[in-house]
């Protein structure tokens, strides 16, 4: 026993001598390069019957299918007088059945197979997605055609949506940072502007079957749809599956509503709504790029450094690590296709740190405009871009969804081939430049949702008034269910 134990410590001792002839610190252990190849778009395109695009990958690890059509189709097509639709739709057109079966019926036949049907709609895509056992694939795509081709849209299901719909409607100015967000965006882009657009409770009682129909038939066509599809089937098979069903589906003729790219300049300074609670939550910014901005990759980064790395980041570590004011803090891009997104630097913070949380946030807006960011900066967020890289790709179907939605908005197929080179490409000149062009702390807006007095009164760090940060805008909150403002 007594050998056993010096044998052991002779072991020990070898180990941490020869692992110290190695490296003294983590920082010195060298890694052999690693290389990934971004999977080819154009190799798992594949054109189904009557125009229908779609990506598809065979995935043999597990016994499973997933599909998902991607239509261009969202809320922002639809009349002011018909918003709220897209969200009815979402509801019903699982839950409503088809010509042949009830909603109840189809769903319960899922539950024997153990799979899924969902639908979603958003801004301008929506999304039914199928995931079932590759052994019933042909039930499987059988339930996802009749109700992507046939819906029905019953009274009954419909009048449940509608019931949630509108107590939602009820609560939509209870959660603070929903009211931010949905208010912020109203001051960008102008209230009247469709991507702002709102629905109210008239909206929702007059939305009928028949005008659920009429929205189907006229953006549900095989031209009007990428099919994104991987699982356990050989393509040829999976193909003739699909032209079984969409050979014989009618394409429709379809024109875009035109919608204005010409958006108001909201005057600079603190808008505030009130709410009877104990932080603020803060967005300071104005719009921002589009995603196909060739200074894209530029921006990331910039913003990377300036809020949106995390503990990293300059605002984080100033407004959280130096001064413990926040636990949710940053800053964003937000992107939408087709329009320019919005840039905001935002923080939840007690009522009295709001004066001093903004001015903070403010002064990194400004330094990151008139400093260059340092070459660990740099190299942390290009490196960070560069190592995530790959986790786009770790599900076939992911993968595929993500090939989709490149053909969907109009980007271009090698987008993911040049991406890291685009990246690395990024200099401290270029971040310095692109946050000079993007960031203008003099022209922002300063949008609180918070209880005015404590707000207004600051601390001793910051004493108020907030107008010391702008003239102040006081905002009345629209009833949700009507729209219009109590007087």
């Amino acid at each position: 026993m007594k050998k056993t134990i010096i044998l052991a410590l002779a072991c020990a001792f070898l180990i941490t001598g020869l692992g110290l002839g190695q490296v003294q610190k983590p920082a010195d252990i060298k890694y052999p390069a690693l290389t990934y190849t971004p999977p080819d778009p154009a190799a798992y395109r594949m054109a189904f019957a009557n125009g229908m695009k779609g990506f598809v990958q065979e995935d043999h690890s597990l016994p499973l299918v997933n599909v998902t059509a991607h239509i261009n189709f969202g809320g922002l097509y639809l009349p002011k007088d018909k918003q709220g639709l897209e969200s009815l739709m979402s509801g019903t057109l699982i839950q409503g059945g088809t010509k042949t079966k009830d909603g109840t019926a189809i769903q319960e036949r899922l539950d024997f197979l153990g799979a899924t049907l969902g639908f979603n709609v958003a801004e301008r895509t929506a999304t039914l997605t199928l995931s079932v056992l590759s052994k019933d694939i042909d039930e499987g795509l059988g339930m996802f055609f009749d109700v992507l081709m046939n819906p029905e849209f019953r009274e009954a299901p419909l009048n449940l949506v509608k019931a949630r719909a509108l107590q939602q409607l009820r609560q939509a100015n209870d959660s603070p940072s929903g009211v931010l967000s949905r208010e912020y965006e109203k001051l960008l882009y102008g209230s009247d502007h469709p991507l702002t657009w709102q629905p109210v409770k008239k909206n929702y009682d007059a939305v009928t079957p028949a005008d659920l129909k009429a929205v189907h038939e006229k953006f549900f066509f095989p031209k009007n749809i990428i099919l994104s599809a991987a699982g356990d089937f050989a393509k040829a098979d999976f193909k003739a599956k699909v032209d079984k069903y969409v050979s014989a589906w009618k394409n429709g003729g379809l024109t875009f509503p035109a919608i204005s790219k010409s958006f108001p300049t909201p005057e600079p300074g603190v808008y505030f709504i009130q709410m009877p609670i104990n932080q603020g939550y803060i967005d300071i910014g104005h719009l921002g790029p589009e995603d196909t901005s060739s200074d894209y990759y530029a921006v990331q980064i910039m913003n990377f450094i300036l809020g949106g790395g995390s503990f990293s980041s300059r605002i984080t570590s100033k407004v959280r690590s130096t001064e413990g004011l926040s636990y949710n803090q940053g800053s964003r891009f937000t992107y939408r296709w087709g329009f320019p997104g919005t840039f905001s630097g935002y923080v939840q913070t007690k009522s009295s740190t709001v004066g001093y949380a903004i001015s903070l946030i403010l002064d990194e807006l400004n330094r990151i405009r008139k400093e260059p960011v340092t070459d660990a900066e740099l190299a942390t967020a290009i490196n960070y871009y560069l190592e995530s890289f790959a986790n786009a790709f770790e599900s076939a179907q992911g993968t595929m969804s993500s090939f989709a939605n490149l053909e969907m908005t109009g980007k271009p197929l090698d987008y993911y081939k040049t991406y890291r080179d685009r990246i690395k490409a990024v200099t401290k000149a270029k971040v310095q430049e692109v946050a000079a062009r993007y960031i203008h702390p003099d022209k922002a807006v300063i949008m609180i949702v918070g209880d005015w007095d404590p707000c207004n009164k600051g601390s001793d760090k910051w004493p108020g008034p907030l107008d010391k940060l702008g003239k102040v805008h006081k905002l009345t909150l629209a009833d949700p269910l009507t729209g219009e403002i109590a007087k």
